[in-house]
């Protein structure tokens, strides 16, 4: 799996470079984000809509509204978390039966 794309295609103009400078697109300067890309949720609320690299689906995905996005992300992740088998932090304790050597 790939954090960043080996060369980089504006999603927006379709320009094709191998060195990202400022986190834009040199062509139409357009913002794209990578993991690496350290920004604070201040600054994403900021920015507001931006493209992000998204590494499972090795492509850009367009965020329109941060703070939607983040929502929607934590909805998932609570519904992967605790939707499937008990969830995460919900670990029943089951005590095993003695063995006949202790009994």
């Amino acid at each position: 799996m790939r954090y960043r794309p080996q060369r980089y295609t504006c999603p927006h103009c379709k320009w094709d470079f191998a060195r990202r400078k400022r986190r834009c697109c040199p062509g139409c300067s357009t913002l794209l984000l990578i993991v690496s890309d350290m920004l604070s949720d201040a600054e994403l609320t900021e920015i507001r809509s931006f493209w992000m690299w998204e590494p499972l689906k090795e492509k850009w995905d367009f965020i329109r509204d941060w703070e939607e996005h983040k929502v929607e992300a934590m909805r998932k992740f609570e519904e992967y978390a605790f939707g499937r088998g008990g969830g995460l932090g919900k670990e029943e304790k089951r005590h095993l039966p003695l063995s006949r050597w202790l009994q």
